[in-house]
């Protein structure tokens, strides 16, 4: 025990004294943090920023649809006066629309207009649409004038309706005041939209960092040691499942300390911005009960890998079926985060290399997730870890003096039943 204690704290010492991981502990809640209200921030920003006048060419071939686009603009120029737009009527003559396309387009190539739309002549009574062309991509901006057209042709039907667009109009714009409460305690919402939106993918990508980061470097090292054939040194000392056991407990110790640190972080940042409701005890709590046994599956493995290998090439080549699996959760957060009790969430839980990231993703959307749920996911994970530790540690015994050819899995299943 003593052996494998002094091991432990070896690695405990040597990874937390790497410039690499104190600027992981202050550096990742920094990038946090500024994920979730940086957003909010450049978002403002761009609202004040200034751009140049935005000339739109409008072919109304549908009749009455232009009037309530002008309006539709003019209200959008008062709201953001430094990002006007500037209407400019085509006459709807009769040339052939491929003819007046190409026209207009030449006109946005030479920087003379930002866009055209031309109105189909049946757009009012829905048998057609509208057109719309623009030189950038940018997705807001495009909404933007979608909605303008929208509600332009909307107007026109309406005023063909014998109703008044510009009365209906004004009564759609006039804010309703909407007061959230907490329908548990009755007590009043305050915490940031954005913030709440980003709080699952937030305590989500920790979770990853320090199991993941912290994980490789166990792979890395054991590498370093094997090729500069420290390990032989270290196993005239200790035995191999001393030795496996000391480096998974030791960089075990590293993630806690982590998850200490980014874990203080969040909270008194949430109680700074007035979103202490985000970073409650209950979620933290939740994340070290997945992190503990996410960390131990995950290193478990990376040993193995990393014992059986003589280089790091040949390594993340057979570690990359497992980075290919672990970056699902981060592909579907948001679908994840958004439908918490769906079937695909349920069953992405009980993947055992990806269960602690899905389910921190479904607490944090979700804290009223089954109990049961979040039981037989955890009894999952130890199990899986019980298995793997036990598989590590016969791949260990024998990969860990073995050079030349890295083995293939047959010969690591094989590794595994005989040793």
């Amino acid at each position: 025990m003593n052996k494998l204690l002094t091991i432990a704290v070896r690695e405990f010492l040597a990874t937390v004294r790497t410039r690499a991981f104190i600027f992981s502990v202050v550096l990742m809640p920094v990038l946090i943090v500024g994920s979730i209200y940086g957003g909010q921030w450049v978002e403002q920003a761009a609202r004040h920023e200034q751009q140049p006048t935005r000339r739109l060419v409008v072919v109304d071939r549908a009749g009455g649809v232009l009037e309530n686009l002008r309006w539709q603009v003019e209200a959008h120029n008062q709201e953001r006066p430094n990002q006007q737009f500037e209407l400019e009527e085509v006459p709807a003559a009769d040339q052939d629309e491929d003819a007046l396309t190409q026209a207009l387009s030449a006109r946005v190539r030479q920087e003379d207009l930002y866009g055209y739309v031309i109105i189909t002549p049946d757009a009012v009574s829905g048998a057609g649409g509208c057109v719309l062309a623009r030189k950038d991509n940018q997705l807001q901006l495009g909404q933007r004038i979608e909605r303008w057209l929208s509600e332009a042709v909307i107007a026109a039907r309406l005023r063909e309706a014998r109703l008044d667009p510009l009365q209906i109009h004004a009564l759609r714009r006039q804010d309703i005041p909407i007061r959230e409460l907490d329908a548990k305690t009755g007590a009043p919402v305050t915490e940031n939209s954005m913030a709440r939106m980003l709080t699952p993918f937030a305590f989500m990508f920790l979770l990853f960092m320090g199991t993941f980061g912290i994980s490789q470097g166990l792979l890395t090292t054991l590498i370093e040691e094997k090729s500069s054939r420290v390990i032989e040194v270290l196993l005239s000392a200790v035995s191999p499942t001393q030795l496996l056991a000391g480096k998974i407990l030791g960089m075990a110790a590293v993630g806690l300390l982590l998850l200490g640190v980014w874990g203080s972080v969040g909270m008194s940042s949430a109680q700074r911005y007035g979103v202490s409701e985000l970073v409650t005890g209950y979620r933290l709590v939740i994340a070290l009960l997945y992190f503990l046994p996410g960390f131990l599956l995950i290193s478990a493995l990376l040993a193995a890998v990393g014992s059986a290998c003589n280089e790091l090439r040949e390594a993340q080549s057979m570690v990359f079926p497992l980075s290919l699996l672990t970056i699902i959760p981060m592909i579907f957060w948001f679908y994840i985060a958004e439908h918490p009790a769906s079937l695909f969430s349920l069953v992405l839980s009980y993947i055992p290399p990806i269960t602690p990231f899905v389910m921190i993703l479904r607490i944090c959307s979700d804290p009223d997730t089954p109990l049961w749920q979040v039981a037989s996911t955890l009894a999952l994970l130890w199990g899986s870890v019980v298995v793997m530790i036990w598989a590590a540690g016969k791949v260990f015994r024998v990969g860990v003096l073995m050079y030349g050819k890295p083995p293939t899995p047959a010969e690591l299943l094989r590794w595994v039943r005989y040793s």
